[in-house]
């Protein structure tokens, strides 16, 4: 398309506010407006069968289930079935529900609220391992070493100040 011409089939402004009053998901009251509605949703899913092979299959490559539930409650706000606060309020009980699934099958589980030496080992995870072993042959843990090493932080020599505190404290201007 040249510089000089003109695209005439884009919408106009305030088009958006010209849709039918209950056409858009987001301009409808929500199909579950309670917690323990929005829970009577979500637990048949974790009878289903395929969906239980999935779910654990990412629990299983190291997927958090603060993620995993973002997921399912990010998606089903988007249509339509509850507000993102019943879904926040819901997500305890989704994560219980997946940990005890996990548990049932003998599979170890990442929540997702760990502390940062869990991220420091996390790089190395068995996913990663297997997917450059696959694609570079006998090498993969040769690789794998060398990049942690490499990732390793440099410790810097730095004399260690008390935190100053407080709401209208200053900070030195280093």
């Amino acid at each position: 398309m040249a510089n000089n011409e003109v695209k005439l089939d884009a919408p106009i402004p305030g088009q958006s506010l010209t849709a039918e009053p209950k056409s858009r998901p987001w301009r409808r009251p929500y199909e579950l407006s309670t917690v323990d509605d929005a829970v009577a949703f979500y637990i048949p899913m974790f009878q289903d069968d395929t969906f239980n092979t999935l779910l654990l299959e990412q629990i299983e490559n190291g997927v958090p289930l603060t993620s995993i539930t973002e997921i399912l409650i990010t998606s089903n706000t988007m249509e339509g079935k509850h507000s993102i606060d019943v879904g926040i309020l819901t997500a305890p009980v989704l994560i219980e529900a997946m940990q005890t699934l996990a548990e049932a099958d003998g599979i170890d589980y990442v929540i997702g609220t760990e502390t940062e030496a869990y991220r420091k080992d996390y790089r190395g995870s068995e996913v990663v391992r297997r997917a450059v072993k696959e694609s570079s042959g006998d090498k993969g843990d040769d690789l794998m070493l060398a990049e942690a090493e490499m990732e390793e932080p440099q410790e810097m020599d730095q004399e260690v100040m008390p935190e100053r505190t407080g709401l209208m404290a200053r900070r030195s201007a280093e």
